[in-house]
């Protein structure tokens, strides 16, 4: 990113910089117009805490500042937000903090709305990098609905500073990826050991942007092996306050977040 890039550490009790035994690590990608703080306000520190204190196996979370740019190395705008990721984040993290290198199956990604886009997106275009992606939330859109300086004019501007048009998008595409790495005769793409993906049932983008409904339920039919698609709100009390509790909003990620620390904390098991 040629500067200083932000971001967020979240320890377990008990950490020290010089413990014996290492910790496995996860990777937070915020959403758009969000930042390295969005974690905090979708509940993720309490149901942290809750996690690691009721027995699940510590581990650390880094959560960067990542703008508006898709978490890709963007094909108008050029800025290397997906290396900021997967090769300088990592590397400082491998460097200055007690965790695991070097082991994809002791690192994750996970993220919220264009975070988790990102985790996906950067997961299959990094097979290496990860064993682990939760992505909740996440919006995929096709070529059709991003903004040009000629089209689209209600379309945010960000999609296409990172995505680009044509083979620019394509490259840049989850969906796209996906089916590059798709064996003959296969419909599987997911190369992971663990992934899961979770979206409220009144998320407007599953309307908005079509794409993201169809392509959850292409990746739902073909991968059986994990947990993909709608997963509501289970506190009757916060949808009772909350009209929204399944949307995409905060009220749904508070909800859901316990189970997310609770996932990623069984998958380094």
């Amino acid at each position: 990113m040629k500067k200083k890039v932000e971001f967020n550490v979240i320890v377990p009790p008990g950490y020290m910089p010089d413990a014996v035994t290492p910790y496995p690590y996860a990777i937070f990608l915020h959403g758009r117009g969000g930042d390295r703080d969005s974690l905090l306000y979708a509940g993720g520190l309490e149901a942290y805490d809750q996690t690691i204190r009721s027995g699940g196996r510590p581990f650390l979370i880094f959560a960067p500042n990542g703008q508006s740019h898709y978490w890709m190395n963007g094909a108008i705008s050029k800025m290397k937000m997906a290396d900021m990721v997967t090769k300088d984040l990592v590397k400082h993290i491998e460097t200055h903090f007690q965790v695991i290198k070097n082991e994809p199956c002791d690192r994750a990604l996970f993220g919220i709305s264009m975070g988790g886009n990102g985790a996906l997106q950067l997961g299959l275009s990094n097979p290496k990098l990860v064993c682990t992606v939760f992505s909740m939330s996440p919006v995929f859109r096709t070529p059709s609905e991003i903004w040009t300086p000629t089209t689209n004019q209600n379309q945010p501007k960000e999609d296409y500073y990172s995505y680009g048009v044509g083979k620019d998008f394509e490259a840049r595409s989850a969906r796209h990826i996906c089916d590059k790495l798709k064996k003959p005769g296969s419909e599987r793409c997911l190369p992971f050991k663990s992934f899961r993906l979770e979206i409220g049932s009144t998320d407007p983008f599953l309307k908005d942007t079509p794409d993201t409904k169809n392509f959850i339920e292409e990746l739902k039919k073909n991968h059986t092996e994990f947990e993909i698609g709608i997963k509501d709100c289970d506190q009757k009390a916060v949808c009772e306050e909350h009209k929204d509790c399944n949307s995409h909003a905060n009220t749904y990620w508070n909800c859901r977040m316990p189970y997310v620390m609770k996932w990623l904390s069984e998958q380094f098991k």
